[in-house]
């Protein structure tokens, strides 16, 4: 036990960016036996596993390490928990690179008969080709949309993998795109705007931000917007976070301060409550005061955010949501969020990282537990129609308007019945949420 204990202190660490990092020898092949794995993985889960106490027995016949780690979780509860290539991980959430073209896709209406592209990523192949939000897919590689649904279409990891979309625009017109799979950097923040909008006194300037990743690597970016922000005079804000899947704990609060300034400056952003067993664990984060000497202060933080939601947004986006709710009125737009109230600790085990669910989050009020997802204030389906940032976009247009007559109120066509919300094909974020 007192190994064990070491082991996820150093695994702690780590997350935090400590305790050696990539400078720590490798595991040898006698630590990385499938016995001394399947045994080291065992500990780890009933030391640290939220729900070791319902954990199953795990499978021995399981032909895989994932399967053997996917038979101790807790069903149907515990729909978070999941592993990947400790390399995947690093690459992703510590140097924002990916490996693929940088696209993914959706069902626009309900008899699944139109798959469009949902959202591109600005420095990827997908967007060097054209490919660009909205567009109808014939076919990828001639794969027709219900054979991509079926998950027919082959998957790409490494570089150099080339791909034709056969796309109709907006516009209406076809177009034969191709690219080819490479390494390049996510942009986390996918677009900012500030719009005029009239108001009930006198019209109001309303930053936009689009927030796709809380990684480490973009707060710098993250600043930069707020600073922006500042300079125009912003008074409310529009977050989207429709397709935020969540990320890092400490960035989200970051994030959520930049909000609240002043309001919120020392107050309690979240709870973090482990297993009985690591009692010792829990923490108390708080909010920060942003930086005024650095120009990230919006006056004394805004009274009110409107965030837009999705499906995917997800675990630290909901924190984002839960954590601001008891200082800021925070109306949210679009279609009721995931449901992630729950986070890790990332444990890095013979080139596996696994993240398995190891504590819950609740606000300043004691509300956790919105396994459910948070529904909106204002319901508003996707709109493929337009890009992300156009003051046209059905959930955007809705946000402004909420901003001009303190109302939902929308145009006769964003009342009418909502399709279902659109499935993403392909390669979703993830929806995590850990310390660092």
């Amino acid at each position: 036990m007192k190994r064990l204990a070491i082991l996820l202190l150093a695994a702690l660490l780590q997350a935090c960016g400590g305790g050696g990092g990539d400078t720590a020898p490798p595991p040898t092949a006698e630590a990385c036996t499938v016995a001394n794995q399947r045994q080291s993985l065992r500990d780890f889960m009933q030391e640290q596993y939220y729900w070791y106490a319902d954990m199953p027995v795990p499978d021995e016949r399981a032909a895989t390490m994932d399967a053997y780690f996917q038979s101790m979780l807790v069903r149907p509860l515990d729909r978070f928990s999941y592993s990947q290539r400790t390399e995947d991980y690093r690459q992703v959430f510590t140097e924002g690179r990916r490996v693929g073209y940088g696209y993914t896709l959706a069902w626009a209406d309900m008899a699944r008969t139109q798959l469009r592209v949902r959202n591109v990523e600005p420095l990827s192949p997908a967007a060097r080709a054209g490919l660009a939000r909205g567009d109808r897919i014939q076919s990828i590689d001639g794969y027709a949309p219900a054979d991509i649904a079926a998950g027919l279409l082959p998957a790409v990891t490494t570089p150099g993998v080339p791909r034709t979309f056969n796309v109709v625009t907006a516009a209406g017109q076809w177009k034969l795109l191709t690219a080819a799979s490479e390494e390049y950097l996510l942009s986390p923040v996918a677009a900012t705007k500030v719009f005029e909008v009239p108001g009930p006194a006198g019209g109001a300037r309303v930053g936009y931000l689009a927030y796709h990743q809380f990684v480490t690597y973009s707060r710098e970016r993250l600043r930069a917007a707020f600073v922006e922000f500042a300079q125009a005079g912003v008074g409310e804000l529009i977050l989207d976070l429709r397709y935020n899947g969540g990320g890092s704990v400490n960035v989200s609060r970051e994030l959520a301060s930049l909000v609240g300034g002043a309001a919120t400056a020392s107050k309690l952003y979240a709870f973090l409550r482990f297993n009985d067993k690591q009692a010792g664990s829990t923490q108390r984060l708080l909010f920060d005061m942003p930086d005024a000497t650095a120009g990230t202060a919006l006056g004394d933080g805004l009274r009110r955010v409107f965030v837009i939601t999705g499906g995917g947004t997800a675990s630290a986006s909901e924190l984002v949501i839960n954590g601001l709710q008891p200082f800021v009125d925070v109306v949210l737009v679009g279609e009721p969020t995931y449901g992630k109230p729950y986070g890790f600790v990332p444990y890095e085990l013979c080139g596996t990282t696994y993240q398995a669910v190891q504590f819950e989050t609740l606000n300043a009020d004691g509300v956790g537990g919105f396994t459910s997802g948070f529904p909106p204030t204002c319901a508003v389906a996707d709109d493929l129609d337009h890009q992300l940032g156009d003051p046209q976009e059905a959930r955007t247009r809705t946000a402004l308007n909420y901003v001009s007559t303190g109302s939902c109120g929308a145009p006769a066509a964003l009342r009418a019945p909502k399709p279902l919300p659109p499935e993403t094909i392909g390669d979703p974020w993830p929806r995590g949420m850990f310390v660092e």
